[in-house]
């Protein structure tokens, strides 16, 4: 289960010659900064298998104010110069803070598969309960160890502090993760319970963004 009710979800790119810097920056600095600042539970970083951005990057906090509040703004006003140096190298951002409306499971997966969407007001309703009942189903089966609902928060994921300055940032709306321990299971249950043609048939709109990764690094909070 997700440790927190509200999670900063962020899926991009760096090219293969930054990422030695990037990935000193970002696991020794920026994700041991996030997981200091009070509410912040858990970081993940995951690395594309199949994919359509090369990095998955998870925050999990208490709740949203956690990450719009003084303590993490403070932080992200005041950009490190390693941080200002490095983020450039992040492109093609998809990033929501996010509210979790449904968290099952047993644990941590070692791979990840998100789904990413938008619907409209009229339909959210009947999609939202079609979600929470697939999950339901999809946590069951063999290989899945974990299933997550969360839906965009536009306000707080529109705020754009001084680190991301100059970066643009498209918002999904809807987002689905599911974990496991290995990609077919993942793949299976989405196939059988949140397949392309089932969130359209109930409301989804019809570009839906499908990605499989692989955990890189996890950070917890300080002991």
């Amino acid at each position: 289960m997700l440790a927190g009710q509200a999670v900063m979800v962020n899926w991009s790119n760096v090219a293969v010659e930054h990422r030695p810097a990037y990935y000193h920056w970002h696991g020794h600095e920026h994700m041991v900064g996030r997981l200091a600042i009070p509410g912040y539970r858990r970081g993940r970083r995951f690395a594309a298998v199949r994919a359509s951005r090369e990095f998955l990057v998870l925050y999990e906090v208490d709740d949203i104010a956690v990450v719009t509040g003084k303590d993490y703004l403070a932080k992200a006003n005041n950009p490190s110069a390693l941080t200002q140096a490095t983020t450039p190298y992040v492109k093609d951002s998809a990033r929501a803070l996010a509210q979790v409306r449904l968290t099952l499971g047993i644990g941590q997966g070692g791979f990840m598969l998100t789904l990413r969407f938008d619907t409209e007001a009229a339909q959210a309703s009947g999609l939202d309960a079609f979600i929470r009942d697939a999950l339901q189903r999809a946590v069951q089966m063999p290989g899945v160890v974990g299933a997550h609902f969360c839906v965009a928060d536009m306000a707080a994921s529109r705020i754009v502090p001084v680190e991301r300055q100059g970066r643009p940032t498209a918002v999904p709306a809807w987002i689905v993760l599911l974990e496991g321990i290995d990609l077919d299971a993942l793949e299976s249950a989405v196939d059988r319970h949140l397949a392309r043609p089932s969130l359209i048939a109930h409301g989804a709109q019809a570009s839906i963004d499908r990605d499989t990764y692989a955990m890189q690094i996890v950070v917890a909070k300080p002991c």
